[in-house]
């Protein structure tokens, strides 16, 4: 709250050698300065930056399977039928966007790829298919780069997948699942299995 402080007296202070007014006359008034004006200015709201140490998450851009092969990584969706739309370049995985990011403390981050093409012949996932525990994954996004360790090298049948909620909850350690196909193959519905990948982050 703003406070006024009023004169309540003149104070008025003889000097010696300065001679009195005359008798009957009235001393003009002492001019008072006035208070000093503090200027105020508004400054714009501040945004604190995050700090050097913070990491952001962010999705994976690449992906480097055991065999040293990197594979880009692009960003998929669903179909309306709720299908992974895996990249039509066997050369290329996709990131489902509903899973978790390099950075994220906890979830799944699913990525997914064919493992061959009619036209194209087979692609790198295929090396999958021979993976075991112990061998070691590497996931790039920007200058963030995580390390996966592989605990299963599982299959599931195609029309099961839904049912392994495991695989894709957002709960839990960070975790990676790279998904391709496997198992018998049928000219008119394509494999039966999927190949489900999972590995542990690790350092």
């Amino acid at each position: 709250m703003r406070t006024r402080r009023c004169l309540s007296a003149l104070l008025l202070v003889t000097v010696a050698g300065c001679a009195a007014a005359p008798a009957g006359s009235t001393a003009p008034p002492t001019p008072q300065a006035e208070p000093p004006r503090v200027a105020t200015t508004t400054l714009p709201p501040s945004v604190a930056a995050p700090a050097a140490s913070q990491v952001v998450p962010r999705r994976p851009a690449l992906a480097v399977l055991p065999d040293g092969t990197r594979m880009p990584v692009d960003v998929a969706g669903t179909t309306p039928a709720g299908a992974l739309r895996v990249p039509d370049d066997v050369t290329r995985a996709g990131w489902w966007r509903g899973g978790s990011r390099l950075g994220d403390g906890f979830g799944s981050v699913v990525l997914a790829a064919h493992v061959d093409s009619r036209t194209q012949g087979l692609g790198p996932a295929a090396s999958l298919l021979g993976a075991a525990p112990g061998d070691v994954l590497l996931l790039v996004a920007g200058r963030h780069r995580q390390r996966f360790v592989v605990v299963s090298v599982t299959r599931v049948a195609r029309d099961r997948l839904r049912e392994r909620v495991d695989l894709f909850s957002a709960r839990g350690p960070l975790r990676l699942v790279f998904l391709t196909c496997g198992g018998p193959f049928d000219p008119l519905r394509g494999y039966r299995d999927n190949v489900v990948v999972v590995a542990r982050r690790t350092g």
